[in-house]
């Protein structure tokens, strides 16, 4: 059997045991799977999946809170048997997209979250082990970066791991590496006038708008290459005949690590200050959804591809090893999953769905709700669990999770001893 990096996989008995109790659970989770598939609520709006999903868990013992760190339909369940050990969660995410639905594929990221739980749960039952398994209901991932809200209210604080997986198009692999960023509102207010009669007399929050558009699109050459800014002005006045007293614009900033994202932050701040200066305008700047990179802690996502090709059936050339596929599926795209990541260890694989077209397409959506989707979202689920439970039940597990994160943590300057 092979190790990763001498650390051994969970005897054949507990793996047996995990992997039939998800086999049992099969048809109840197709049927969660398609009624949140059937049911596609945007981001805030999931009140049908917040339903439907904590009555589940309440049903089967657990502690379930609602409206959890400062989202209404977000949600905490938890359940263990036994005080002491570990703490490890699974998030599942449950939005859908304005018009397409469930075009990224949500409900299958939840029924992985539901797998995971009931075999960690009937492990933990069996057995009568220490540690506790949380489920965190995610609202809001689609431009809402439900996650980092959630964090900023105390979510995943003191947890020992945190797992989710997401489908893709045409390719598994336990490495995510997507790009950091933030989402902007900037709101410019003026003073109305004549702009024929008395201009003079206006402040121009159209101007205000421009001259912030027209710094950061000269900001854009000074940048590097993987780094972006992107734009639009959302409203600049009615009538040619008015000075606005107001502009609006959305703007997102991309960097692929959070370090270098704050390092272009301060570059760009600055430019709407001044265009409100410049103008006479005031400026009320929003720094809205912030979507920090994803940080793969390697220890969970090795062992996660030895548990899909040893025991769940995934061929070698069908999840490559982690060097090769950090070039090869580094993601243009962002994850609000990069929030749980600087808290605790975690790990969000992908799994392929069979899609013939990427993300957020109609050609997407009609891929997440079929039986090949499902299935693979159920092995997904198996091999999340798996290493889960490893986290509960193998000290020396832990502890290299744990002391990869600390490097990783002081690599990035986010470090803090008393966290």
């Amino acid at each position: 059997m092979q190790l990763v990096q001498d650390v051994p996989l969970l005897p054949g008995d507990v793996i047996e045991e995990a992997v039939k109790s998800v086999d049992a659970a099969n048809d109840e989770l197709r049927r969660l799977n398609l009624e949140i598939y059937n049911n596609p609520e945007v981001m805030f709006t999931e009140f049908k999946a917040l339903k439907l999903l904590s009555d589940w868990f309440e049903g089967r013992g657990w502690t379930v809170k609602r409206g959890a760190y400062g989202i209404e339909t977000a949600f905490e369940a938890r359940f263990s048997v036994k005080e002491g050990g570990r703490t490890i969660c699974f998030n599942a995410e449950y939005d859908a997209l304005p018009g397409v639905g469930h075009a990224c594929g949500h409900n299958l990221i939840a029924t992985t979250a539901l797998a995971s739980a009931v075999a960690v749960e009937t492990v933990l039952k069996a057995r009568e082990l220490s540690g506790t398994v949380v489920v965190m209901g995610t609202p809001a991932e689609e431009s809402g970066g439900g996650k980092w809200i959630m964090a900023k209210n105390g979510a995943w604080k003191g947890f020992d791991a945190c797992v989710m997986t997401h489908g893709m198009p045409n390719f598994s692999t336990p490495l995510c590496i997507t790009a950091a960023s933030w989402k902007i509102r900037v709101k410019f207010h003026g003073k109305n006038a004549h702009a024929a009669a008395a201009p003079w007399a206006g402040r121009n929050a159209c101007d205000a708008i421009v001259q912030a558009y027209t710094g950061i699109a000269l900001l854009r050459q000074q940048i590097p290459r993987n780094h972006s800014i992107q734009g639009v002005i959302l409203e600049a006045g009615k009538a040619s005949n008015v000075i606005p007293d107001y502009a609006e614009g959305a703007f997102a900033i991309r960097a692929p690590t959070m370090k270098e994202l704050d390092e272009l932050r301060k570059r760009v701040a600055p430019i709407f200050e001044s265009a409100a200066a410049a103008t006479g305008c005031t400026a009320d700047v929003e720094w809205t959804a912030l979507y920090e990179d994803v940080v793969t802690n390697e220890i969970l996502a090795k062992q996660y591809r030895e548990y899909m090709i040893r025991h769940l059936g995934l061929e070698p050339e069908e999840m490559i090893p982690i060097d090769e596929a950090r070039g090869k599926y580094t993601q243009s795209g962002s994850s609000d999953f990069g929030s749980c990541s600087y808290i605790c260890p975690g790990i969000q694989p992908m799994f392929n769905i069979q899609a013939t077209e990427p993300p957020h397409t109609i050609g997407f959506r009609e891929a997440a709700g079929k039986d090949f989707a499902h299935n693979e979202a159920i092995r997904a689920g198996k091999a999340n669990a798996l290493i889960c439970l490893e986290v509960l039940m193998n000290e020396e597990f832990a502890a290299k999770m744990k002391s990869e994160f600390i490097e990783a943590m002081k690599k990035a300057g986010r470090w803090n001893e008393e966290a």
